[in-house]
């Protein structure tokens, strides 16, 4: 007989030998305990009986002593049975012996019984209720990420691998019983092998009653000295979880010793030498082969996790593997990246030796980017159980980089993103950045980051963060640095930095192809810098200069998890403008939150600005509701100088651009062709003839509920009608050509042009004007002082009236904002005044309308004659109001001359001949002033402290109303002078 078997036997004598004497103890005990209880009920003894049974049963199956007890019955072992009765016996032959503790026994106390069994259950219980006491209910995870861990069942399987796995599983039940048979499953790092094998082991369990499967981690023992040890420690314990075979562990236990060597033991002081058997590893392993023969199994050694090793290490458990080859019974599954395990000079080149030399059937694992792709458009949806620490509304919003992610390994690029994102361990990973963004306190959707950018910087962040954080030094912070393209204003092309080139050559490979995809010109293709378009301009993470600081928002994005609000995105006003034109009104559009001009109105700046530039293709419907409701909005804009002209007025210059682009030849399909025929479609719109009557702009514009700001908008209008300001606005002065002359030439001389185009236009207007203040007897500039602050406001500025109701002048509180109100009042008086009495043919500045006389072609400027004796005679007239003094002195301090143009040595804005009249007669204001003179200057205003404030400064009556009055005397000599000449 064999040692692990004379051991076994011992074992099992000594088991029953033990168990029989602790029977006949607790039935002394018990015994003693009776007469005790002998008056008690029947229930009363029996219900302590089943409550002990009970907790004894409920243990060992907690225990897995019935899984113990079917293996051992499965085993047929009755020779280990006849042991344990002999042992048993065996107690009853050495009673003699143990007469002092018997009888010792049977004198105790009876109460010695309950105390044992009290005890005893106490013991049983412990462990059972801490198991089964209920626990305090755990906040749901807050847990928002995914984790890398291998799967462990079919309906994990994201990457198609279970087809292959069991053709595998397969294979290796089919192989047979070899002496040093290894498979090996060769893949890079994140391709899945632990989840492979754990797909195979599934399959493996369906074979229970032939294999065995022993998973071997050497990561876990990579520090101990003898990993053969462990290995075989490994391989008794899994043998012993699945079948009844105490032999094994005293013949693995040997093992283990003659691997060691000689033990050292030390007593008292002294040091013993115990020296090993005389036995052979090889006849040690016959003995555990003979073991694994016996109980009809066969073995299957998993060893993951080789290429997370030193080459050093691998070297050793492929050695002890080796060593273990002396098990038939036993197959071998080794895990492994040959190019890691390679990746070492002398270790490496033996480890490959090695591999080459114990694999004896390979394969290799492989992802395709269309699994990964598969995964990316549709898997992850599939069951929230794959991915249930991510909700599903998480999720969702990060479609549109996923489905951005699986359109790159769907191009022709995607062998080259491979190295980055070829396995679904590198995309969790990326998805875990992305989740750590807080994607979903946003919706990039609505944001202007381009989804392809976004991702090269993410994998550039993840993979080469020495490089990224590169970038963010260079490129935040308002600076403009060697990523980032540029254009020179003289060129037409993009260009990358000087130091663009270099920084590629020194990060060769996968980062050098990112920065090609996210900064080179060649690559991108951006064409013509002047030419393009505004969606590449805004959402491109190249460009990092002025108004476009794309890349710095990518970063901030990536490091700080900033998002830009979205009314400081181009999507948005994009996303609008499309909605447009599919047919939404709109005035709906701006009726949304985030449009709302309480808060500020650059977003409707913006969102005309997008629609205007891309109004080309409107049709019909859309253009009319273009129109209309920019018009309608008019009012509701600011008219004041708050950082920048006011909305109001640049909104003018939207309408005409939007007049030229779809205010014609529209039709429900396509466009007509812009000839006169067509294009005189605007006139009409701006006249109110044909289709159009009762809704021409000119009356809609200075209509009588929009006031003197109306005039304004319509002064304004017309201004920026006229050609020879180069407003670039083709089919718009051809329209107003057309229809003063149908005849006439629609390009040549600019000047011509721009005066035939504006003679109807400047002749309405004044018509207008005539009719609706000077026939009515209405003082213009005296009602442009009684426009509320509010119009001047808008909506957007509602808030501030407050400080727009201040005294301009006064030094309590901040006035600024009534300063700029008074300014801006001041600025439309004088504005609409100059428009209608300047009578300067074309001079790059626009045709006065006064150059043309009411009604004709003779251009004789008796409209500018007939607004001067409208402003002297009756605006400025003291006899009308005396009131009318102060209109006149504004008008004069509101036109005093910069110095720079005077090329006076003077500080400060002055009067001047020239500038004084502010579009007006000078003559007519040499007569108002003969005639008023000695009036005006009686009344003594150069005491006055009131005051005159201009877009560009302040005038003080007591300050400058001296050099006015000086001016005035000037322009009064010269009509008496010139009165005189006439006379003689």
């Amino acid at each position: 007989m064999k040692m692990p078997e004379l051991l076994v036997f011992a074992k099992m004598f000594v088991v029953g030998l033990v168990a029989a004497e602790v029977c006949r103890t607790t039935y002394y005990l018990g015994t003693a305990f009776v007469p005790a209880i002998a008056d008690f009920p029947l229930w009363a003894k029996a219900i302590p009986v089943l409550i002990g049974l009970a907790v004894c049963v409920v243990y060992a199956i907690n225990r897995g002593a019935h899984v113990s007890a079917f293996q051992m019955g499965q085993s047929l072992r009755f020779d280990l049975l006849i042991a344990m009765c002999l042992g048993a016996w065996s107690n009853e032959l050495a009673m003699p012996w143990l007469l002092k503790f018997h009888a010792a026994l049977k004198a105790a106390d009876p109460y010695w019984a309950p105390v044992f069994l009290l005890l005893f259950c106490t013991m049983l219980l412990s462990p059972l209720v801490q198991w089964h006491w209920p626990r305090r209910r755990q906040t749901p995870s807050q847990f928002r990420f995914l984790a890398d861990e291998e799967i462990r069942q079919e309906t994990d399987d994201l990457l198609s691998n279970e087809t292959q796995a069991k053709s595998f599983a397969e294979t290796v039940l089919a192989s047979g019983v070899h002496s040093g048979l290894v498979f090996g499953v060769d893949g890079p790092w994140g391709v899945g092998k632990t989840s492979f094998i754990n797909l195979a082991e599934r399959y493996w369990e369906r074979a229970a009653d032939k294999v065995i499967v022993c998973r071997f981690e050497p990561l876990r023992y990579a520090s101990e000295p003898d990993l053969a040890d462990r290995l075989i420690r490994d391989l008794s314990a899994a043998i012993q979880s699945k079948v009844f075979a105490p032999e094994f562990r005293p013949a693995a236990s040997r093992y283990s010793r003659l691997i060691k060597g000689k033990a050292d033991v030390s007593f008292l002081g002294f040091k013993l030498a115990l020296e090993p058997s005389q036995e052979t590893v090889d006849e040690l392993l016959d003995d555990i082969d003979e073991v694994l023969r016996r109980i009809g199994r066969r073995v299957i050694v998993v060893i993951d996790d080789l290429d997370r090793l030193d080459a050093k290490t691998v070297n050793n458990v492929l050695f002890a593997t080796r060593r273990t080859f002396k098990l038939s019974q036993a197959t071998y599954v080794l895990c492994y990246d040959t190019e890691v395990l390679a990746g070492g000079k002398e270790e490496g080149s033996r480890a490959r030796e090695f591999l080459e030399k114990f694999v004896t059937v390979k394969l290799s694992l492989f992802v395709d980017s269309s699994s990964i792709r598969n995964f990316l458009q549709r898997d992850w949806e599939k069951s929230e159980s794959q991915l249930g620490s991510v909700p599903s509304d998480t999720m969702l919003k990060l479609g549109a980089v996923l489905n951005e992610l699986a359109e790159i390994l769907s191009g022709d690029l995607a062998a080259k993103y491979l190295p980055l994102l070829g396995d679904l361990r590198k995309v969790k990973r990326f998805i875990n950045a992305i989740l750590l963004m807080q994607i979903e306190k946003t919706n990039l959707g609505r944001t202007d980051f381009n989804k392809r950018d976004l991702i090269n910087l993410m994998l550039l962040h993840l993979n080469y963060p020495g490089l990224f954080r590169r970038i963010y030094a260079e490129e935040t912070e308002g600076r403009s640095g060697t990523f980032s393209i540029r254009r020179k204003y003289d060129e037409p092309d993009f260009k990358n930095a000087d130091g663009f080139a270099k920084v590629k050559d020194v990060h060769p490979g996968s980062a050098s192809f990112l920065l090609e995809q996210l900064f080179d010109v060649e690559v991108l293709e951006l064409g013509d810098g002047r030419n393009i378009e505004e969606s590449v301009l805004r959402s491109r993470a190249c460009f990092n200069k002025g108004d476009t600081r794309n890349l710095e928002s990518f970063l901030k994005l990536i490091v700080r998890f900033a998002t830009p609000e979205p009314q400081e995105t181009f999507v948005l006003y994009q996303t609008a403008v499309d909605q447009v034109r599919k047919g939404r009104s709109i005035a709906s559009v701006l009726a949304e939150a985030e449009f709302a001009l309480e808060r500020t109105e650059t977003v409707h700046d913006q969102f005309w600005r997008v629609l205007v530039n891309q109004a080309h293709d409107f049709t019909s419907p859309t253009a009319e509701d273009a129109i209309e409701t920019l018009v309608e909005y008019l009012p509701r804009y600011s008219s004041f100088d708050n950082d920048d002209r006011g909305l109001r007025p640049r909104s003018i210059y939207s309408l005409l651009r939007l007049l030229d682009r779809a205010g014609w030849g529209r039709t429900v399909g396509r466009r007509r062709a812009n000839t006169p025929e067509n294009v005189i479609e605007v006139a009409w719109r701006i006249f109110g003839e044909q289709a159009y009557v009762g809704k021409g702009l000119l009356e809609r514009l200075a209509s009588l509920d929009r006031g003197v700001l109306g005039w304004n908008d319509l002064m304004l209008f017309r201004l920026q009608c006229s050609a020879d300001r180069g407003g670039q606005l083709y089919n718009l002065h051809t329209a107003l050509i057309i229809h003063q002359d149908p005849s006439a030439m629609t390009s040549g001389l600019v000047s011509k042009l721009a005066l035939l185009g504006m003679r109807r236009l400047s002749q309405q207007v004044f018509a207008l004007f005539k009719r609706t203040y000077i026939d009515a007897g209405r003082n213009f500039i005296a009602e442009a002082r009684e426009v509320p602050v509010d119009a001047f406001l808008g909506q957007a500025f509602a808030h501030l009236h407050e400080q727009a109701s201040l005294d301009p002048g006064s030094e309590q509180g901040d006035t600024t904002i009534a300063r700029r109100v008074a300014s801006a009042r001041a600025f439309a008086a004088s504005f609409v005044i100059y428009q209608l009495s300047n009578a300067l043919p074309p001079n790059s500045s626009g045709v006065g309308c006064g150059h043309y006389d009411e009604v004709g072609s003779e251009d004789g400027a008796g409209i500018s004659r007939l607004m001067n004796e409208y402003v002297f005679g009756f605006c400025f007239s003291p006899l009308v109001s005396g009131d009318n003094v102060l209109l006149f002195l504004d008008h004069c301090l509101a036109n005093l001359s910069s110095p720079f143009h005077t090329g006076r040595d003077e500080e400060g804005y002055v009067a001047t001949k020239s500038g004084l009249p502010g579009g007006l007669d000078p003559k007519a204001m040499g007569r108002y002033w003969l005639e008023h003179r000695d009036h005006i200057r009686g009344l003594g205003f150069q005491d006055s402290g009131r005051c005159v404030y201009t877009p560009g400064y302040t005038a003080f009556y007591r300050d400058d109303l001296d050099g006015v009055f000086s001016v005035l005397n000037e322009l009064a000599e010269e009509v008496t002078s010139s009165t005189t000449i006439q006379n003689d």
